[in-house]
Formats: structure tokens, C-alpha cells, sequence
């Protein structure tokens, strides 16, 4: 906690510096000073959060310098010396707001120094948090364009140019929804915090504020305290970079930052705003640990693709039917390069993922066996960026032509009891239904499992049944009772025990997992 001591007498501030071990209860005297006109140029420097102030001073006493201060909304808090004849000024000090107590001259020691020190720190913690929730409240809604009267802004002490940041947790990219980062319980007061200490001693840009959007992300505003420097876009990334790092190191995980600058007109921090969440949203054209300006991206203008409207696998497929690898490889590419150039493309991008899904996926349907799911966490490293992507189904299509191989080999009832399977699997089904449906007895039934499959009926739906929780796990926010009802089990509980049994972890530690990695 910064201090600054303001005395006439040289001989008082030599006595007080000596008085205390001020490193060792957390106080700095930032500086000092012998007249309250000097000690007002240093309060506005320095931004102390405590200052000692003598009443009588040449230039400008101390009720004047607090008077200053206050109208100047410093936030200072001030302990006033006074002699005993000053007592009457040193109440009208405290009536001015801002003074946490008095001292007479002649009295204070070691222990009084500390009492009032520590009763001032308080004091200027309370009121500090309050400043800050209220300071926070009207960026968010300013940012978010709830704040219709950007002009007040001036009484917030906000000066142009602006700098806006947001800073994202990285997650794994999943194909159920049009999200950046999928929310999770954290505490972003704490890394907040880091990035408050990290900038406050920062010479060109001083951290006016932040809110969160969601667990996941946090908004920075920040203002430029050099006006004189050409070099602002720069300064504002050397800023932001060792803070980039620490995050990494502090809590063991990647994250990604977005900014835009400049900004002059606090009504513009909207579009601002606009950006940088766009940004974010698009997270995987750029992968993990992202520094990126959103300006310098080619996000779209509009959310509007056109991609999906003429997607066309007719080389992909070609590659397939000839089996040729080479082929294959490029065909992916150029499918994934079409919704990176001109403009990132998030919905072309899924588009193109479902599409390939049900490529990769083709022969399974057609015979009825189970699907595979290209983002099974369990099966599959978490995907972050288009080069992840393009490996995934890369990886996945050269795979169908050995699934084509092996499903090739199961038989005409047994195919068509998985089909029977995957079509009713959400409804109570017994091997009985699936016999009389295909037509065979559920002995002759049980014997092509085991012998075609090398596994029950009873475990082939179950799997099937968990494999397709998992994805609505993964995909949608759904309550497990819901889950579970949409998969053919009435009790939420003995869906639960299933789960575990299958995977090892609960349902809802399996949706925390895809979250986090």
C-alpha cells in the first residue's frame, strides 16, 4: 500500500519514516513532501492510497490539499497532524470526507502509527471495493451498449484512448454448438487480481476495469496514461504478453487473449466489444494461446455462410471408392482451406463437420452397427485448432476403409438387428422385440452376438445407449433425468450406475472433463 508523507518540517517526516519497518506491514512511502500544492502533483503521479498530511503548511495548508483531492475523486485516504491549538481545524478536516483520523504531532509512536495505519487501509479497501463494483457496472454496461449516455464517462476519470482486451480460457472445440468456450466453475476474481498487479505499475496503459462475460472470460479496459507515443498498438501487446505467460504458468492451462485498439470514442467500445467476442468465438481458426488483434483477423462481416448451401464431397469420395490416400489428404484440406479464406467461416465449419461425420460414419449406417464420434473425449485427444480437425478426419477416413472390410463380414440378421437397435435404442427394447421384429428366435439371437460381435445383447445396447449419452453430454446442457430419459432408462439413479460401470467416471464428471480439457 503506497504512502505519501506531507510535513513543512523536514524533521517531522524524518521522524515518522523512522517509526515504522514499513515493508514489513505491507506500507511504501512512495514520496514526500513540504507543502500541500506539491503533494497534490504527487497524489495525481503516484495514485497513494494513504497520505499523512500536516494542517499548517506554506502554499496550501492540509485542509486544502484534501479538499483538492476529494474534489479530484483521488480516493485517497488521509491521517491528519495537527497540534494541539489545530484541534478545531482537524475537525473540519474530518468533515470534509476522506480522513481516517488525527494525530497530535507530539504524541505518536510506533504502535499509534500502526493503529491508525491499519484503521486507514481498511477504511480505503471498503470504500475502494465499492468504488470498483460501481466503476465495473458502468463499463460493463457502457461495453455492452446497455449504457445509453456514453458521454458521462468523464466523471469515471476514463480518458482515450482505449484499449479493450478479453481474455479466454482455451477449450477443446466441440461440434454440438456455436460457442467460444464452454463456461466452468472458476474463480476469475483471482486471476483477475494477477492481472491487476501485473498492470499496475505499467508506464503507458493503466487497467481502468474489468468484468466477467462468464467463467471462461474476462473483459479488460484499459486507458492510455502516454499520450505522447506513437507506439500505442505496441505497447499495449508488450503489456499484455508477460501477462499472457503468467496465466499459463499461475494456473496450469492455456489461455487465449483478444484485443482491439485504439478506440477514442467511449461509444465505439461496443463495436470493440463486438470484435473482440467474435474473436473468441472463432477461437479455433486460431488455436490455443492465442495474441491476437481482432482487427488484424478475418472474421466474417456477417454470420451468414454460404458454405453449406454448396458443399460438395465429390473429389473426397472419388479418393475413397479409389482408395487412394494422397487423394484423400488434399481433398480434406482444400474443404477446410474453403472456410478459413477469405473469411473464417464458423458455420461452414459445421456444416463441413457434419458432413464428414456422416462420410466417416457411412458404412456404419448402412449396416447398422454403431457410429463413431470424431470428439469422444475418451477415445480421442481434444481438438483446439483446424490443423487438429484436419488430422481427426484425415485419421477417421482412412479408417473407413477397414470398417468397410470388417462390417462386410457380419450377417444379414445380424445387421438388421442393429439396425432395429439403433432406431428404438431410447425405448425399452428386449431381445425379444428384436427377434420378432426380424424375425428369428432369441436364442439364434444370442448366438450372433457372441459369435459375430463377441459380446450380449444386453452389452451392445447398453453401449449403445451410453455412447449416445455421451454425446448429448458433451453437445447439450441437458439435466442427467433428461439424459437419461432420451436414452431409454427411467431412473435417473440406475442410468448413473450404468454410466459408471461403462466409462469409470459419473455423467456429470464426464461433461466437466470435456470442458477442461
Amino acid at each position: 500500500m503506497k504512502l505519501v508523507l506531507v510535513d513543512d518540517e523536514r524533521i517531522v517526516i524524518e521522524h515518522i519514516i523512522g517509526l515504522v519497518p514499513w515493508e514489513k506491514y505491507g506500507y511504501e512511502i512512495v514520496a514526500t513532501a513540504t507543502n500541500g500544492k506539491s503533494a497534490l502533483r504527487i497524489c495525481e503521479e503516484k495514485r497513494p492510497q494513504i497520505v499523512i498530511v500536516d494542517i499548517r503548511m506554506p502554499v496550501m495548508d492540509g485542509l486544502q490539499l484534501i479538499q483538492a483531492v476529494s474534489e479530484k475523486q483521488l480516493g485517497i485516504k488521509f491521517i491528519v497532524l495537527s497540534a494541539y491549538e489545530d484541534f478545531s481545524f482537524a475537525r473540519q478536516a474530518i468533515s470534509l470526507g476522506g480522513v481516517s483520523s488525527y494525530l497530535v504531532k507530539h504524541e505518536i509512536d510506533s504502535d499509534k502509527l500502526l493503529q491508525e495505519l491499519n484503521k486507514a487501509k481498511s477504511a480505503w479497501e471498503m470504500d475502494e471495493k465499492q468504488r470498483r463494483m460501481l466503476k465495473n457496472e458502468y463499463i460493463k454496461n457502457l461495453v455492452t451498449g446497455m449504457e445509453h449516455n456514453p458521454s458521462v464517462y468523464e466523471i469515471h476519470g476514463m480518458k482515450p484512448p482505449f484499449g479493450l482486451v478479453l481474455i479466454q480460457k482455451d477449450s477443446p472445440f466441440s461440434a454440438g454448438h456455436l460457442t467460444a468456450a464452454q463456461a466452468e466453475p472458476s474463480n476469475t476474481a483471482k486471476w483477475i487480481w494477477d492481472i491487476a498487479k501485473l498492470c499496475s505499475d505499467n508506464e503507458h496503459w493503466q487497467l481502468f476495469g474489468e468484468f466477467s462475460v462468464h467463467e471462461a472470460q474476462v473483459v479488460l479496459l484499459f486507458s492510455q496514461r502516454n499520450k505522447v507515443s506513437g507506439l500505442m498498438r505496441e505497447q499495449l501487446r508488450e503489456l499484455l504478453s508477460p501477462i499472457h505467460s503468467h496465466l499459463f504458468h499461475a494456473y496450469n492451462r492455456t489461455f487465449s487473449v483478444f484485443y482491439t485498439f485504439p478506440t477514442i470514442d467511449p461509444a465505439a467500445l461496443h463495436t470493440s466489444f463486438h470484435q473482440v467476442t467474435e474473436a473468441a468465438r472463432h477461437a479455433v481458426f486460431c488455436g490455443r494461446e492465442a495474441l491476437a488483434c481482432a482487427g488484424d483477423l478475418p472474421l466474417p462481416i456477417e454470420s451468414a455462410s454460404t458454405f453449406g448451401r454448396s458443399i460438395r464431397f465429390d473429389e473426397l469420395n472419388e479418393s475413397l471408392e479409389q482408395q487412394n490416400i494422397q487423394m484423400m489428404e488434399t481433398a480434406v484440406k482444400e474443404l477446410f482451406s474453403r472456410i478459413c479464406t477469405p473469411k473464417w467461416d464458423l458455420r461452414g465449419l459445421f456444416d463441413l463437420i457434419n458432413g464428414l461425420t456422416i462420410l466417416v460414419n457411412e458404412p456404419a449406417a448402412k449396416n447398422g452397427i454403431a457410429e463413431s464420434d470424431p470428439f469422444d473425449i475418451q477415445v480421442y485427444n481434444p481438438v483446439y485448432q483446424i490443423d487438429d480437425l484436419i488430422d481427426r478426419f484425415t485419421h477417421l477416413l482412412c479408417g473407413r476403409i477397414s470398417q468397410m472390410n470388417e462390417t462386410s463380414q457380419l450377417s444379414n440378421k445380424m445387421m438388421k438387428a442393429l439396425r432395429y437397435i439403433h432406431e428404438h435404442y431410447h425405448e425399452e427394447i428386449s431381445i425379444e422385440d428384436v427377434t420378432f421384429a426380424i424375425g428369428i428366435s432369441p436364442s439364434y439371437l444370442h448366438q450372433l452376438f457372441k459369435k459375430e460381435l463377441d459380446r450380449t445383447f444386453l452389452d451392445y445396447v447398453t453401449e449403445y445407449r451410453i455412447q449416445q449419452a455421451k454425446r448429448i453430454l458433451r453437445q447439450e446442457d441437458a439435466k442427467i433425468s433428461e439424459v437419461a430419459a432420451r436414452i431409454g432408462y427411467r431412473s435417473p439413479q440406475h442410468f448413473t450406475q450404468v454410466f459408471k460401470r461403462v466409462t469409470g467416471i459419473l455423467p456429470h464428471q464426464y461433461r466437466e472433463v470435456g470442458s477442461r480439457q
